[in-house]
């Protein structure tokens, strides 16, 4: 039993013009109740939906709106705030030992979807809607690389990425509840935000308008080398910053065996790597000093002084017994200095885009 049709068809009859990917005639046909059969189809139109709307006495047609590159722009920045933004309520959650606080996933507990009044609990679930809203604003990203105007299709497949990231984090997330928080499951959900983020920051780069990418001034191929090798030191120290925690009182439900790694000595290889990378960062600056690449310079500067807070930051947590905020600190300080690391990378393609 249903009380009207909704059919979506490219008949010119229907519709005064072709219908294009933006533009679609929906036919409603309120005829009041009728008994219709599972299969039943109704000639002349090319698809059947099923549906309970009525009483629409006209064809009408849906316009999809465009996108200017700037509102797209737009856009693909929230999106990719909102990855930095799940990233350290995530770390939130951890550190606040609420990753258990809803012990069911999507409920928070067996048939109850939003948790009692209790605070872990609601550090949980607001990470949880947080991850809705995330989810939300790379739908977006995805459905606005179409509606862009001029389209650019290297886009659309970048936001793709991100939704295949996002589905994958979703059931990351449920495997991290069920395994009770278990340092190795933490380590991966957190590695793999980072590629994430990746993704997200080299679609925000490619999304700005009218823009050429590592504008004004030539490289030598070296200082191409040198940059992706600081791009690898980043790296490094985030995968080692990772084993730190995870071999750590923060790494996981206080009731699962850590990673078993001696804290102190791979707290010193995490320091190496930071040392490391800090002289092969101010070893670029120098090098890039008397380049007319006004764009790498400034992406240079942003990693070292990034990375010189995020060093300022990790001693200090280091020699003050771990405290939980010190710690929430250095999660957003390590994501911040992955995306600065990605940036700088993207700086050196110069010939890698004129989206318009």
């Amino acid at each position: 039993m249903i009380r009207g049709f909704v059919s979506i068809t490219k008949a010119a009859a229907v519709a005064a013009r072709p219908l294009s990917v933006f533009s679609m005639v929906v036919v409603l046909c309120s005829i009041g109740r009728h008994d219709t059969a599972p299969d039943a189809r109704l000639p002349n139109y090319r698809l059947l939906i099923r549906s309970e709307c009525c009483q629409a006495s006209s064809f009408k047609s849906v316009t999809f709106p465009r996108l200017t590159p700037q509102q797209y722009h737009l856009i693909t920045r929230v999106a990719l705030w909102s990855l930095a933004v799940i990233v350290v309520s995530g770390a939130a959650v951890r550190l606040t030992g609420s990753g258990l606080g809803c012990s069911d996933w999507p409920n928070c507990e067996a048939g109850q979807l939003i948790p009692e009044a209790d605070f872990h609990a609601w550090v949980e679930f607001g990470n949880r809607i947080i991850t809705g809203l995330v989810s939300i604003a790379v739908v977006l990203a995805v459905s606005g690389s179409t509606l862009r105007r001029p389209l650019v299709t290297k886009l659309t497949r970048w936001s793709l990425g991100l939704i295949a990231g996002v589905a994958a984090q979703i059931a990351l997330g449920a495997i991290t509840v069920i395994a009770h928080l278990s340092p190795p499951v933490v380590m991966g959900h957190f590695l793999l935000s980072m590629v994430l983020i990746w993704n997200a920051v080299v679609l925000e780069d490619l999304a700005q308008p009218n823009s050429t990418m590592g504008s004004s001034g030539y490289l030598a191929r070296s200082l191409y080398r040198h940059i992706g090798v600081v791009a690898a030191a980043t790296a490094l120290v985030v995968v080692t910053g990772t084993l730190v925690t995870g071999s750590g009182p923060h790494g996981g439900d206080e009731s699962v065996e850590r990673l078993g790694l001696p804290f102190s000595e791979i707290a010193r290889v995490h320091g190496g790597a930071v040392v490391i990378l800090l002289v092969l960062t101010v070893t670029l600056r120098f090098r890039v000093q008397n380049s007319g690449n006004t764009l790498v310079k400034h992406r240079v500067n942003v990693v070292l002084l990034v990375m010189v807070l995020q060093a300022v930051i990790g001693y200090s947590q280091y020699f003050t017994q771990l405290p939980v905020l010190l710690v929430g600190f250095h999660v957003a300080g390590a994501t911040i200095l992955w995306m600065s690391a990605v940036r700088l990378t993207l700086a050196t393609r110069t010939s890698h885009r004129e989206v318009g």
